[in-house]
């Protein structure tokens, strides 16, 4: 678990300072419990694992070397464009030594977290680079939140008339009613985004990584061949991805130097009524996939169609049978959307739930919306929602999670029941590990082990009945409230009843499977074999070339 969670804050930059145990320095009980044996090098112990994941990794075998070891650990947790993990493994005997350490080793330290202001040199190319633009887009990153600069982001945009997408870790930097904000982009992006950056001219990433799930395997930020890229980071790493124009500074006070600079170049985009358009034709698709609900009607031609093209008759009529669930997932996200409070923060990482949220959710709060999507670690949600309770005691926070996930990992619902912070843990339970499903599904393998079913003794398969999970129950068993809902309204007033509680609440919400929101003019470059005797992988295979002919390579 340490490994993960180290790996999750150094993909997200949040500082996290480690110090696990090691074996012995001086090997006299070796091996000990747990410890690692490399017959190669004996140097080498489990603690070794944490190095690929951290910024900083030390091990600490001397009492006095701890003193260099925590200053450079500090070095990497305050530094902006370096943050994440900082490890200090200690060998069990070294942790009881004694040591004489120094006075002035002890003295008050304040490390004062800079805001790097972009290089004269690079602050005009990329001046040039804008003003030579005549229709950028602008897409607001995680760096955008930790900079506390999402108004600096839209003064700039609402002065220069340039639309603004934000990522899944930039998300509440800015209000999505904004009137230049199109949402989401890339892979689990929506319409409004991913249709205007078609024909831009320009792409600005500020305090973006510009990951797979941004650019759409690179493929859907590049379908104009001659588009550029301007990157605003404070890491000289992330801004030299994709050839792109590099402007090395803080993203707050790079934007603000670049709006003083275009205003008085009197710069001005050329977008003239496209923006408003796609987004009233985005507005009204999501109100749509929100809104779809399943009334007993059956399924196919004329009768109710899921949202996932994947989907079967005999999925849809065995889960309704065995669980009896009929809550669609993207309505499940609008009545939880209409139902909590403007302000309460939401959590999620993994799953079909962060492409719902990004397409589908909505918010005027800042910070509010909490997505774990560097890792999409299955599990964060109950962990984040708890942190994030703790960092705002004061808001109504809400863990949205999939069956598979909740039971990966839970084990934080007691440490919320022991400090008395409530959170909410609404599990939409499709009986499936639905995301990959999909994936399995939409590329001709068909189900492999991603159903929560019974083993069927006729056929040796895990294709019986789907298994029945109480998750109410199981977080009752924990000192959770608990809710079951079935149907829209069931889910109605669970969250109604949640939100009066003081006390930590579990909503088990049934939702069907394949009902969550697909994607818009976006792709994704997975692995899919190269030969195969299966028409539909070949078919899969097919459509994985024709995009990679038209995207960029690197």
């Amino acid at each position: 678990n340490m490994v993960t969670a180290a790996l999750t804050a150094t993909i997200n930059n949040i500082p996290l300072l480690l110090f696990p145990s090691d074996s012995f320095a001086t090997r006299q009980p070796d091996p000990v419990l747990q410890q690692l044996e490399v017959p190669n090098d004996l140097s080498m112990t489990a603690s070794d694992c944490f190095k690929p994941v951290a910024k900083y990794w030390d091990r600490v075998t001397r009492p006095e070397q701890l003193m260099s070891a925590l200053i450079n650990a500090m070095r990497v947790l305050t530094d902006t464009a370096n943050c994440g993990t900082a490890v200090i493994s200690l060998p069990q005997d070294v942790q009881g030594e004694s040591f004489d350490y120094p006075d002035y080793f002890f003295q008050k330290r304040v490390h004062h977290v800079s805001r790097r202001g972009a290089d004269d040199y690079e602050l005009k190319q990329a001046v040039e680079l804008i003003k030579s633009s005549k229709k950028p887009m602008l897409i607001s990153g995680g760096g955008v939140r930790y900079s506390e600069g999402g108004d600096a982001v839209m003064e700039f945009c609402k002065e220069f008339n340039i639309p603004v997408s934000q990522t899944q870790a930039g998300h509440s930097a800015l209000p999505d009613s904004f009137d230049l904000s199109v949402g989401g982009i890339g892979v689990t992006g929506g319409l409004a985004a991913n249709a205007l950056c078609k024909d831009c001219d320009l792409v600005i990433g500020v305090g973006t990584r510009f990951n797979d799930f941004v650019t759409g395997s690179k493929w859907v930020l590049f379908r104009n061949p001659d588009i550029k890229v301007l990157a605003i980071n404070t890491s000289e790493f992330h801004a030299e991805k994709l050839d792109a124009t590099r402007c090395i500074g803080d993203a707050k006070v790079t934007m603000e130097a670049l709006t003083r600079e275009l205003k008085a170049a009197g710069y001005r985009s050329a977008y003239t009524t496209e923006i408003q358009e796609i987004r009233d034709i985005w507005e009204k698709e999501r109100l749509s996939v929100l809104g779809v609900q399943y009334h007993g009607e059956g399924f196919g031609e004329g009768k109710f169609v899921p949202c996932v093209p994947s989907w079967t008759e005999k999925i849809m009529t065995d889960y309704i049978r065995d669980i009896g669930g009929t809550i669609t997932e993207s309505n499940a996200v609008g009545i939880l959307r209409e139902e909590i409070d403007d302000d309460a923060i939401v959590v999620a990482a993994a799953g079909s739930l962060p492409a719902d949220l990004e397409r589908l959710w909505v918010t005027d709060a800042k910070d509010s919306y909490n997505m774990e999507y560097g890792a999409s670690c299955m599990g964060y949600e109950i962990a984040g929602a708890l942190g994030s309770k703790l960092a705002a005691p004061d808001k109504e926070v809400y863990s949205l999670v999939g069956d598979g996930s909740f039971m990966m990992l839970n084990s934080e619902i007691p440490t919320a029941i022991q400090e008395g912070a409530k959170i909410t843990i609404v599990v939409f339970d499709n009986a499936a590990f639905g995301c990959i499903n999909n994936l399995q599904m939409g590329n001709g393998v068909g189900t492999l082990a991603t159903e929560m079913r019974h083993r069927d003794p006729e056929t040796g398969k895990l294709d019986g009945t789907y298994c029945y999970t109480d998750f109410a129950k199981v977080g009752e068993g924990y000192g959770m409230k608990g809710f079951t809902a079935k149907t829209p309204e069931e889910f109605r007033e669970a969250v109604r009843a949640a939100k009066k509680e003081t006390c930590s609440c579990i909503i088990d919400a049934k939702v069907l499977p394949k009902t969550m929101a697909e994607g818009y003019e976006s792709w994704w470059h997975i692995g899919v074999a190269s030969t195969s005797k299966s028409d539909a992988v070949k078919e899969a295979r097919k459509r994985i070339d024709e995009h990679l002919a038209q995207a960029r390579m690197y």
